[in-house]
């Protein structure tokens, strides 16, 4: 048996009769003594007229009266009429009459400037006396009947999040134009660009172009599917990050349940959406097949889903409009693409732009992708006459250049080299990213890709709890 009745709206959606019965009963309710607060629109003389107390708020929630309505709404209706609002019409609906009044531009003060009304009501003795009310309720408040709560929420933490999360599941689960579609494109994308290699799959000896390549396509595939993960999410963010600001204008979540629920909604998409394009890329490109190379593999490509899906959430949280996050999601992308260490090898950087270098995720993801597939491989890699890779096959000591025999004593096997001048897999690698790119890096690579995970969802975290960009 509640004390305080708060009701949204409700009369909306009923007619005149229904919403007259409604109120009726309302009001029998109040005068039994519980309190009961209603929003209405547009309500009807009749309902109007049932209301004891007004809070008349104008555009932007600023209040322009708050009190009694008086009999046939006679204190309304002198409290405007005596600061400048025209009389009311015999007849007229005095719901209806305050709003026009409110709204009227032409209601002017006596310098000529439109009428105000919040700041005609914060000047008023009214809302003096109204203060000095509430001033005197709290000075001379009986600690008796004070209403306290073990807890802000109704729910243990641990109860919060989990439902939190399942919601949040949920939500994703029945959002298939982002999750499924994703997904399905994950898989085209993933054939799409292994099918270059379908008819010519490891070959034992490869040529320069055939490597760079290979490179290049590996390239290409965590980029794409990160600028498909990063804005794809945003949207969806904005969703739930706006609902989550009522949510906690409500008492209802806080911003650490939200953060956490969106870590675990995102993880098992991204876990799936790596698995379904490592399967068909690393298999179709023609990778070595090994499962320890297999799992670095998506290990590092998951990595970089994660990376591109929470950094899209932490610019969604972290700025007021989707104009200035996709300008973020932009910059983010234009940096991981240029200084990943394909486009500019990081052997030609300068000093300077060995920065940016250093703190772009894509290049500790391509770095992974690429030093777990090819150190250690043996198969030959023909170099080009004066090439980059000759140059530094024949600067090696003999004993670490096996594959550089005279042709004519080549042996007519498919790891012999056809030419002069051959080098491994591995040699390439080396040569291709000036020794950058070593297998000393992996455990560095992984550190550093966490460090920015943490980093994405620490900015998430935070601007959660101090932005708000939606009037709640």
């Amino acid at each position: 048996s509640p004390s305080v009745l708060f009701l949204d709206e409700p009369t909306s959606g009923l007619d005149s009769r229904a919403a007259l019965i409604v109120m009726k009963s309302l009001k029998r309710i109040a005068d039994s003594g519980r309190t009961i607060c209603a929003t209405i629109h547009q309500p009807s003389s009749s309902v109007f007229e049932m209301f004891d107390d007004l809070l008349l708020l104008k555009k932007g929630g600023r209040v322009v009266y708050h009190g009694p309505t008086g009999r046939s709404s006679c204190n309304l209706i002198d409290y405007f009429t005596s600061h400048g609002a025209a009389p009311i019409n015999r007849g007229e609906n005095p719901g209806t009459w305050m709003l026009t009044v409110i709204t009227d531009p032409s209601t002017v003060d006596d310098e000529g400037n439109p009428v105000d009304y919040n700041e005609v009501w914060t000047q008023s003795d009214s809302y003096q006396a109204l203060i000095d009310k509430i001033e005197n309720a709290e000075s001379n408040a009986d600690e008796s009947k004070k209403v306290t709560f073990e807890s802000k929420y109704a729910c243990p933490k641990r109860v919060r999040q989990r439902i939190v999360n399942d919601k949040l599941v949920l939500v994703y689960w029945r959002s298939p134009t982002y999750n499924r579609t994703r997904l399905i494109v994950s898989l085209f994308i993933a054939f799409l660009l292994a099918s270059v290699f379908l008819t010519n799959r490891r070959p034992a000896v490869s040529s320069e172009a055939g490597m760079k390549s290979l490179f290049s396509t590996i390239f290409i595939s965590f980029i794409i599917i990160g600028v498909m993960s990063i804005t794809t999410v945003l949207p969806v963010m904005l969703k739930i990050r706006d609902v989550f600001y009522l949510h906690r204008a409500a008492g209802m979540i806080d911003h650490r349940d939200l953060n956490q629920a969106l870590a675990v909604a995102e993880k098992r998409f991204i876990c799936l959406g790596s698995a379904c394009f490592c399967a068909v890329f690393y298999f179709a490109i023609g990778l070595e097949v090994s499962f320890n190379k297999f799992l670095a593999f998506w290990g590092f490509f998951t990595f970089n889903l994660a990376l591109y899906s929470y950094f899209g959430q932490a610019f969604m949280c972290s700025v007021r409009g989707m104009a200035t996050a996709q300008i973020l999601n932009a910059v983010f992308i234009g940096i991981n693409n240029f200084f990943s260490g394909l486009i500019v090898r990081p052997q030609y950087l300068s000093a300077f732009f060995f920065v940016p270098y250093y703190i772009t995720p894509g290049h500790y993801v391509y770095e992974g992708l690429i030093v777990s597939q090819f150190t250690g491989d043996d198969r030959l890699v023909v170099a080009n006459d004066l090439s980059e890779y000759q140059r530094w096959i024949t600067a090696l000591p003999a004993e670490e250049r096996p594959y550089c025999p005279p042709v004519e004593s080549c042996e007519d096997t498919q790891y012999c080299c056809p030419t002069d001048c051959c080098g491994t897999v591995e040699q390439y690698m080396d040569s291709f990213f000036g020794g950058y790119f070593n297998s000393g890096n992996l455990l560095q690579d992984v550190l550093v890709l966490g460090l920015f995970l943490v980093t994405a969802r620490v900015l998430t975290y935070f601007s959660l709890r101090f932005f708000n960009y939606v009037s709640t």
